[in-house]
């Protein structure tokens, strides 16, 4: 379904985009926190979400997870193939992962709920990564242009 909302055949309203983003929190949470041991999924992106009828959110493809234990904080990993805007910095530089980067994945995800588009998207080309744009709208005091253009006009919360 978020791949429909990607190539722009669905839209979502505000309350749609928020119980989508609860439902990924709460998967996150699931994995990380409810287990002896930390699921970490590393490769979290619109295209492993999907949405039932209901429009809850369902983390899949758990094919790149790695397991932690204890106190066990990050874990070295080869450089499997992973979606390039939603890596997180530390696993790209270091080949380190955490949960934390499936927070910064989540954020990226937010940030894409929000605006609508996508880090790949042609829109980046000249403004840097999704990240540094919405940083360089809130330095300028224009943060309200990060919200998707199809909402700003919906006052619907």
């Amino acid at each position: 379904m978020l791949k429909k909302f990607e190539r722009g055949e669905k839209e979502f309203d505000w309350l749609s985009r928020y119980k989508i983003a609860v439902g990924i929190a709460n998967g996150l949470e699931y994995i990380h926190m409810s287990h002896n041991s930390r699921i970490i999924h590393r490769d979290l992106k619109p295209t492993n979400i999907l949405l039932d009828n209901d429009m809850e959110a369902k983390i899949t493809d758990f094919g790149l997870t790695i397991t932690m234990f204890g106190a066990q904080t990050h874990r070295s990993v080869d450089h499997a193939s992973r979606t390039w805007g939603y890596m997180a910095p530390e696993y790209n530089q270091y080949g380190c992962s955490s949960d934390k980067s499936d927070i910064y994945s989540f954020r990226v995800i937010l940030g894409v709920l929000v605006g609508g588009k996508f880090p790949n998207n042609d829109f980046f080309m000249d403004r840097g990564c999704l990240g540094k744009w919405i940083n360089n709208l809130m330095k300028s005091g224009n943060l309200k242009d990060a919200i998707d253009a199809r909402l700003r006009d919906n006052h619907q919360h």
